[in-house]
């Protein structure tokens, strides 16, 4: 399986001196139109420590995890770039301080927890992947904006120096609930994708599916994913990618 270094070391972005320039990024919508993000010049080793920390991250991960995020990573630098065009201050990981930039796997606790009352007058973060379904059709919103007395269903926004990849999904319940999900990435609509977790790897037990098109979500952009529970039941389905920050962001133990 091939890792993150290696992939980059491929793309000619894994070196331990000099800059990578300053350059263009471009994304289109589902409506055809066309996006550009700026991403900044960056030190060499800054993507060195990204790569070297994402691996030794990913180690005790499902390999098909590993070779997700490894195929993936070039990308993932393009998504740093563009937030340190923000942050301007380089990526320094797990010893970053102040605007540098660390990144970590997604976990629960960083999002809304879709089943809390929103009449409650506080955010109501996950505990966990864990959802009880109680019956089919029900609560869709699986990745959405903090609210304090507000409705769900409103889009996740990202600040000024921070970012998501989510590159698919996986799903360790005995019987998953969720057999689609739908994407909607700066208030447009991307097709229905199948996550058929019984029929996925089914040889080999890992229930992991792959988005046909990798999300990222940029500084200052938005998104909501939501998820088609077609019965009851015990859903424990994850995202899987990851959430660059900048360090002053990452120092909450219970949310960050």
């Amino acid at each position: 399986m091939q890792s993150v270094v290696e992939s980059l070391k491929a793309a000619g972005l894994y070196k331990d001196t000099g800059r990578i320039q300053e350059q263009m990024l471009k994304t289109i919508l589902p409506n055809g139109e066309v996006r550009e993000h700026k991403m900044a010049e960056i030190n060499y080793l800054d993507i060195k420590i990204f790569a070297d920390e994402l691996d030794i991250a990913l180690r005790l991960q499902n390999p098909l995890v590993q070779g997700l995020v490894a195929k993936n990573a070039d990308a993932l630098v393009g998504l740093i770039r563009v937030i340190n065009c923000e942050s301007a201050s380089g990526f320094k990981g797990s010893v970053g301080s102040g605007r540098q930039l660390d990144a970590i796997l997604l976990r629960a606790e960083q999002f809304q927890d879709p089943d809390v009352d929103a009449t409650m007058a506080t955010t109501g973060r996950r505990g966990s992947w864990i959802r009880a379904i109680g019956a089919a059709a029900g609560q869709p919103n699986f990745i959405e904006q903090d609210f304090d007395v507000d409705e769900h269903g409103k889009a996740l926004p990202m600040a000024d120096e921070e970012g998501i990849a989510l590159l698919g999904f996986a799903n360790p319940a005995a019987s998953p609930c969720v057999d689609a999900v739908q994407i909607t990435y700066l208030d447009q609509l991307y097709n229905i994708q199948n996550l058929d977790f019984e029929l996925a790897n089914p040889f080999i037990g890992d229930a992991i599916c792959e988005l046909k098109q990798p999300l990222f979500i940029y500084p200052k952009e938005t998104a909501l994913v939501q998820v088609n529970y077609y019965r009851a039941g015990t859903d424990e389905l994850r995202p899987i990618g990851l959430w660059v920050k900048m360090a002053s962001n990452m120092r909450a133990l219970a949310t960050s």
